[in-house]
């Protein structure tokens, strides 16, 4: 099974392949943090129907010439190359080509995901042209792409720690990277800390953002709110916290995210990968102070921790 940072490393290399051979496999990475402020919403979602309409224009051309005709993708699913045909489209919320699509424009995407975006949106047929060129593809991803926490941590918990296919993508009920972050929280199957003691580094922990009641913040039309997961087996203690934590000294857990939060020495939002210090918040039980290495200050967080075989 892949590790957090396993999975988040397949976002930064995206094979982009042809099912029909037009091109040679590019790589492209999504890395970027997407937050759709209305001054943004409506371009992303007018190229989303634009790409829409023109899977549905692909299908009647290629039914034209045979009725029985599907659209065909091939992804690399992280463990090999797989081909999937789909006999039908529709932009039913059911559809699970069209959410194959629709997730990539609003950060809840996977990699085979976004891969399936640009390799559709790249066919070129007679009266329906490609809406972008092979050459293009990372400009694409970064006009138009990218992915916040949930997407990052739902995906991972959705699509590796559960074991749901990558083309199932709502279709059975389990946390998914539209999942608010109070259901993932509430769903996911580990055993909360409440002590620094507790903490078992070499557990895959979940640690979500709190109000100032010690309540999780659920994200989405609540309000912003922020989950990372644990890179299990991963843990180190770092000095000269006295003024972030009140702490001289304090253990560490390596964590991963996507966050709006510009990072460096890259000076990028996205995705990242750091140490994040923890400690007690002697207020309230089991909430704790974690100060992580893309940014400052601390923030009040919850974690649950479940055994990792790995």
């Amino acid at each position: 099974m892949l590790s957090p940072p396993q999975y988040m490393q397949r976002y930064r290399e995206i094979i982009v392949s042809s099912a029909s051979g037009a091109w040679n496999p590019a790589t492209i990475s999504v890395d970027r943090y997407l937050l759709n402020t209305p001054a943004r919403q409506q371009g992303i979602m007018n190229e989303r129907a634009k790409l829409a309409r023109k899977v549905l224009k692909d299908l009647s051309i290629l039914r034209a010439a045979d009725p029985a005709a599907g659209i065909s993708v091939s992804v690399d699913s992280g463990s090999g190359a797989e081909r999937r045909t789909f006999a039908t489209f529709t932009t039913n919320a059911t559809d699970q080509l069209w959410a194959l699509l629709r997730y990539p424009f609003v950060g809840k995407g996977s990699p085979e995901a976004v891969s399936i975006v640009l390799q559709l949106a790249a066919v070129d047929l007679p009266g329906s042209p490609a809406i972008v060129s092979p050459e293009n593809f990372q400009s694409y991803c970064d006009t138009w792409l990218g992915l916040d926490c949930n997407g990052l941590v739902g995906n991972y918990l959705r699509h590796v720690l559960y074991g749901v296919a990558w083309d199932d993508v709502n279709s059975t009920n389990e946390i998914g990277p539209d999942s608010d972050i109070s259901i993932i929280w509430n769903r996911f199957s580990g055993t909360e800390y409440k002590h620094v003691g507790d903490v078992d580094p070499a557990q895959l922990i979940l640690v979500v953002l709190v109000d100032e009641h010690g309540k999780v913040k659920p994200g989405g039309s609540s309000g912003y709110g922020h989950i990372l997961l644990s890179g299990p087996g991963e843990s180190t203690s770092i000095d000269g916290l006295k003024n972030k934590l009140g702490i001289d000294q304090a253990p560490a857990i390596c964590t991963i995210e996507s966050t709006h939060a510009v990072h460096q020495p890259e000076g990028k939002d996205g995705l990242f990968r750091g140490w994040s210090a923890y400690a007690e918040n002697s207020a309230q039980a089991g909430v704790f102070r974690l100060l992580r290495g893309v940014v400052g200050p601390a923030i009040p967080v919850r974690m649950k921790g479940m055994n990792w075989s790995g």
